[in-house]
């Protein structure tokens, strides 16, 4: 006598599940990245007031930085910190990385002695990509902390 058996086909279930905990996993990595990048800039290292560190931010995918733009202070705005979210394209999860100040690629990139209204060379200080660098190491732990529970 053969038995017969009803499976529950929960494929999609599990595909939508496994795309939430990738965004969560982007989420937290992009604030690590945040931090890390922040961590790159001290006095006399990128920071004369703070503006600059204090402008980098992880944001949705979409986000425009190019409405972040102030003038340097001691007073500006902390952009960082925020919880956001990751978005799903294609086969990828996507956050942004930035800062939305006109100076903050000179100061990553630096520039050379030909630079409209800058003088001297400068190799830059990498902030970013830096940031990113040293977040790639904590991936694993993140990964971990997120791992599906059901």
């Amino acid at each position: 006598m053969s038995k017969t058996f009803d499976l529950k086909w929960r494929g999609e279930e599990v595909v939508q599940l496994c795309e939430e905990q990738a965004k969560e996993i982007m989420a937290e990595f992009a604030l690590i990245a945040e931090g890390e990048s922040k961590k790159e800039l001290s006095k006399g290292h990128g920071v004369e007031t703070g503006t600059l560190r204090r402008s980098i931010h992880a944001d949705d995918a979409d986000y425009n930085f190019g409405g972040d733009n102030v003038a340097a202070s001691g007073s500006s705005p902390e952009r960082g910190g925020r919880e956001i979210m990751p978005k799903k394209d294609g086969h990828r999860v996507i956050a942004a990385l930035g800062s939305g100040l006109v100076y903050a690629m000179a100061i990553h990139q630096g520039w050379s002695s030909g630079a409209k209204g800058l003088r001297g060379s400068f190799s830059g200080y990498h902030y970013l990509t830096n940031g990113v660098e040293r977040a790639k190491g904590k991936l694993d732990a993140i990964i971990g902390r997120h791992q599906v529970k059901e």
